[in-house]
């Protein structure tokens, strides 16, 4: 396995070379099972997460979603996601990494906010909206969160966002809720 992601980042790095050559200066790699298999990631995922991003310049942000699970139909119950646990385990190692913001999830279930405080580097991307879900979130609710998530990271190093992939809404549903976060986001006082 370890060999195996070791040839499955070397791949990855040379489509991210090839965006960073064409001028992509975000350039956002998905990591599907870390949360998962935090021991894996502990032992090898995080240099192969490195691995994926060597020898592109420092003028190319460097971002990384660690997926915590995800449905395959709108406002299923109870799917599987990630041990609760998984971020708090991986959170060291995932400051210290050579990428530049971490993006995790948070609206489906709320991570411990003391998580965040464990993240000293990273510039943080919050989820602050369900994607697997059609009830939109009103901008009372994310305010909240967002509010919340500011007692713990300051506000240079955090962004909002939407859980990962939009693909599940509706186009009406995922505008009202893009809506909203950006309204929610306006009117946090920093």
């Amino acid at each position: 396995m370890r060999a195996l992601g070791t040839a499955l980042a070397e791949a990855l790095n040379s489509e991210v070379r090839a965006l960073a050559a064409t001028g992509c200066r975000w350039i956002h790699v998905d990591e599907p099972v870390f949360a998962r298999k935090s021991t894996e990631a502990l032992a090898h995922g995080i240099e192969n997460l490195e691995r994926c991003f060597h020898g592109v310049g420092e003028d190319v942000k460097r971002v990384v979603h660690i997926c915590c699970g995800y449905t395959d139909q709108l406002d299923a119950v109870d799917y599987p996601k990630a041990d609760r646990g998984a971020y708090l385990a991986l959170s060291g190692a995932l400051d210290e990494a050579a990428f530049d913001a971490l993006s995790l999830e948070d609206a489906h279930r709320h991570n411990d906010l003391a998580l965040f405080e464990r993240f000293a580097r990273k510039t943080l991307i919050v989820a602050l909206f369900g994607v697997a879900r059609s009830r939109v979130e009103t901008v009372e609710e994310i305010r909240a969160r967002l509010s919340a998530l500011l007692d713990h990271i300051e506000p240079a190093r955090l962004m909002a966002a939407p859980d990962c992939g939009l693909g599940l809404l509706p186009r009406a549903t995922a505008r009202a809720k893009l809506g909203n976060l950006v309204a929610a986001a306006r009117s946090v006082e920093t």
